[in-house]
């Protein structure tokens, strides 16, 4: 009795690895767009993936089922929003932080303040929703 599981997230994906469990029962890790084989130790059970500072998601699998561990849309959005604003302060690099330590106010100094400030409201709002979801692709009750 067996389980397949795919992970299909983006690329902060790749900076973490989620467990998954099976019955409360840790079997394995899971990388960004890797696929594994989980075996069941009964026609049915309990499927669920745990990750650090993300709560978790979990389902019922049967003998068969593919599975697919995928972002959520809000997860979706807060990696855009993460990429965008690292990549705003890579940009623009030291002018923020002489525009902001100097008391300049400017566009740049604003922008990086609202994406700042924007990153870390949804880094607390995530401690409250799931980041990923469980979605199958392969029931197999009902071939």
């Amino acid at each position: 009795m067996e389980v397949i599981i795919k992970r299909k997230t983006w690329l902060q994906g790749a900076l973490m690895p989620v467990s998954l469990k099976v019955n409360d029962k840790t079997v394995t890790s899971l990388y960004i767009n890797q696929e594994k084989t989980i075996e069941l130790p009964t026609e049915t059970a309990r499927l669920k993936y745990t990750q650090p500072l993300d709560r978790s998601h979990q389902i019922q699998v049967r003998n068969g089922d593919t599975v697919a561990l995928k972002e959520t849309k809000f997860g979706m959005i807060t990696n855009i929003i993460f990429f965008v604003t690292v990549l705003y302060y890579i940009i623009m690099g030291q002018e923020i932080f002489e525009s902001v330590f100097l008391n300049n106010i400017n566009l740049t100094s604003i922008i990086a303040f609202i994406l700042l400030i924007t990153l870390v409201i949804l880094g607390v709002i995530s401690f409250f929703l799931n980041q990923y979801k469980f979605v199958i692709e392969n029931n197999s009750s009902k071939e």
